[in-house]
């Protein structure tokens, strides 16, 4: 599994406005401690998100993951 750290919109759609695989690169993008970081987002507080998705999916804009099937085709999940 590869982890994923998000600061996301905190409205009821909760869209990624940074997606980084290590809370202290996040956390210098936000000018924040990377302790502080990693914290909230082990809670999920205030837009915050720490994901899990499979080496062969990747993040997408709209928070869903995709990936390329058997036939090469890249295919979306929501």
């Amino acid at each position: 599994m590869m982890k994923l750290y998000m600061k996301c919109t905190t409205d009821k759609f909760e869209l990624p406005l940074i997606v980084e695989d290590s809370p202290t690169i996040l956390a210098n993008k936000l000018g924040l401690k990377p302790h502080s970081v990693a914290t909230l987002c082990s809670k999920q507080k205030s837009g915050y998100h720490r994901i899990e998705v499979e080496p062969d999916k990747w993040p997408d804009a709209d928070g869903g993951v995709w990936f390329w099937n058997e036939r090469g085709e890249v295919v979306h999940e929501y």
